[in-house]
C-alpha cells in the first residue's frame, strides 16, 4: 500500500563484484552479535499508533544501522550491504557507496564532512566530492565513531578495537579490552565512554582508556549522555544503567525486550529504541513505554535535531519520522 510523503528512490547499478561482496558482508553479519536482535521471528509489539509517525518507505530490504539529521532539511543514513542514504528534505534518496559491506555508524564532526565505519575495519570519509574509502589496516569490525571536533575522532569495534583520528589518520590506541565495543561516545575532549559485550564500560579522561565497574555483565549496545554526569547505557534484556556522575547503577526497566540505542535528542526528551519496534520515554527520570510505536519491527537507529522530533530505522524496509 501506497505512504503519503515517500518518494521513489532509484539504486545504483551494482558493480561485477557486488555478489561476493555481499556473499562476504553476510558472513560479516552472522559473526556479530548486534545483528542478533534482527528477526522475522520477534515478539508480538503492544497496539500501535502509527498516525503519530510519518512513513518513509525504502525500495530494499537492507537494513539500516545508523541515520543522523545533519540540518533542517537533511539528514544521513547507512547501513547493510554498504548502503548510503541522504534526506534532501522531502525524501530519502541512495548514494553511491565505495562498499558493499555493512556500515553500522556514521557522524558529521562539521557541515558537509563525514565519516562512516563498518564491516572488516571499514572506515569511509564523505564530501562534496562523495563518499571514499579510506586505507587502514584494521580488520576488525568497526561498530561505532564519535569526533570531538573535525580533527580529533575515534571508532571502536571487536576485540576491543580502539582507532584515533588526528586530523590526518586514523592509528590504532591502546585498549584495556578484548571484546566487542559497540558505542562510542564523547562529552567533551577529555571525557569518552564506550560500551559493550560481557557489560563491558570503558571510560577516557584524555590520558587513557580505563574500564570502570559495571553492574551487568549483559551486552551493552548503547549509551548516550545528557550532560557530562548524567548518562544511560542499555543493552540486552530490558538492561538500562545510569551514570549519576561517579559511578553506574542499574535502572528500573519497562521492558524485557533487548535494546539497541538510547538518545536525548535536544538534551531533554530522551528515547530507548529496541527489539519488537520497542520505543522508551524518559519521563519525571523514569523509562515507561510509548504506547505508539509505528512498527513491531527491530530498531536500531535513532536521531533528531533541536526540535527534539525523532527519526527511527526499521527492518521492515522504513524509516519514521514522529508528528509534532
Amino acid at each position: 500500500m501506497r505512504r503519503e510523503n515517500k518518494g521513489s528512490i532509484e539504486r545504483p547499478r551494482r558493480s561485477k563484484t557486488f555478489r561476493n561482496l555481499v556473499n562476504g558482508a553476510a558472513a560479516v553479519l552472522a559473526a556479530v552479535l548486534l545483528l542478533s536482535a534482527c528477526s522475522g521471528s520477534e515478539e508480538t509489539g503492544k497496539a500501535v499508533r502509527a498516525q503519530a509517525w510519518t512513513a518513509y518507505r525504502l525500495p530494499f530490504n537492507h537494513v539500516l544501522f545508523d541515520l543522523k539529521q545533519t540540518g533542517a532539511k537533511e539528514g544521513w543514513a547507512v547501513g547493510e550491504r554498504g548502503v548510503i542514504l541522504r534526506f534532501n528534505g522531502g525524501t530519502w534518496e541512495q548514494v553511491e557507496s565505495p562498499v558493499a559491506v555493512p556500515l553500522f555508524e556514521l557522524i558529521f564532526p562539521e557541515p558537509g564532512h563525514g565519516w562512516a565505519v563498518g564491516a572488516n575495519g571499514t572506515i569511509l570519509e564523505g564530501t562534496a566530492e562523495g563518499w571514499r574509502e579510506v586505507p587502514t589496516t584494521e580488520r576488525w569490525n568497526l561498530m561505532s565513531v564519535a569526533f570531538t571536533s573535525p580533527s580529533d575522532g575515534w571508532a571502536v569495534g571487536e576485540k576491543g578495537t580502539i582507532l584515533r583520528y588526528d586530523g590526518n589518520a586514523w592509528k590504532t590506541a591502546a585498549s584495556p579490552q578484548k571484546v566487542t565495543l559497540n558505542r562510542v561516545v564523547f562529552t567533551g575532549p577529555k571525557n569518552g565512554w564506550a560500551v559493550g559485550n560481557q557489560g563491558v564500560i570503558l571510560h577516557y579522561d584524555g590520558t587513557g582508556w580505563k574500564a570502570v565497574a559495571s553492574p551487568t555483565d549483559r551486552t551493552l549496545y548503547g549509551v548516550a549522555f545528557r550532560t557530562p554526569e548524567d548518562g544511560w547505557a542499555v543493552g540486552e534484556k530490558g538492561t538500562i544503567l545510569r551514570y549519576d556522575g561517579k559511578s553506574w547503577s542499574k535502572a528500573e526497566s519497562p521492558a524485557v525486550r533487548t535494546f539497541l540505542n538510547v538518545a536525548f535528542p535536544n538534551g531533554k526528551d530522551g528515547y530507548i529504541i529496541g527489539r519488537g519496534g520497542e520505543i522508551l520515554s524518559l519521563k519525571d527520570g523514569r523509562w515507561v513505554q510509548e504506547g505508539e510505536s509505528p512498527t513491531r519491527k527491530t530498531l536500531y537507529a535513532i536521531a533528531a535535531g533541536p526540535d527534539g522530533r525523532p527519526w527511527i530505522a526499521a527492518t521492515s524496509r522504513d524509516i519514521f519520522r514522529k508528528g509534532s
